[in-house]
């Protein structure tokens, strides 16, 4: 009978660990290729076809595409590559935005789904992707979702470039 307790508080204690992660709400992960190098400094451009963002008017006035390139390259700068102004760059940077809403008899809510992918500019393989998941929030004013922005991409760029065997 003991051991039905210490489970339950174990169970619970878990859960709040988790909660606790999430405190954010945000959830992200990264991949990339590991026969890539990825120098500690390099330029990228936006690859402006490749950017996908949902067809709402809700979205646009959120401004997430300017929420989502002004994030991204404050972060990939803080690690040594930078937007290129002119001329070629090593890497091409797009995103894809997508929201799924759920609709309830008591509540609805909507999840936005980020996927930011950066490409060999030459070869335009995907070389890195990052992923993002959150919860749409409405009454955000600009600066807190740029500053929740802001604290995902930190998160997904935490370990770039990724360090490579032998380095």
């Amino acid at each position: 009978m003991l051991g039905r307790p210490r489970s339950l508080a174990l169970t619970l204690v878990f859960a709040a660990q988790l909660i606790g992660c999430a405190s954010n709400g945000i959830d992200v992960s990264t991949t990339f290729d590991p026969l890539t190098r990825f120098p500690a400094q390099a330029t990228y451009v936006w690859d402006e076809a490749a950017n996908q963002l949902p067809d709402d008017p809700r979205l646009n006035q959120m401004d997430m595409d300017s929420l989502i390139r002004e994030a991204a390259n404050e972060e990939f700068a803080a690690r040594g590559y930078r937007l290129a102004t002119s001329g070629s760059a090593n890497f091409r940077l797009s995103y894809d935005l997508a929201v799924h809403t759920w609709y309830g008899p008591d509540n609805s809510s909507s999840l936005a789904s980020l996927s930011l992918w950066l490409a060999d500019a030459g070869t335009k393989r995907r070389v890195w992707m990052g992923y993002g998941r959150a919860e749409v929030l409405v009454g955000l004013s600009r600066e807190e979702r740029l500053a929740r922005m802001r604290g995902a991409m930190a998160r997904m760029l935490e370990k770039f470039p990724p360090a490579q065997r032998g380095d």
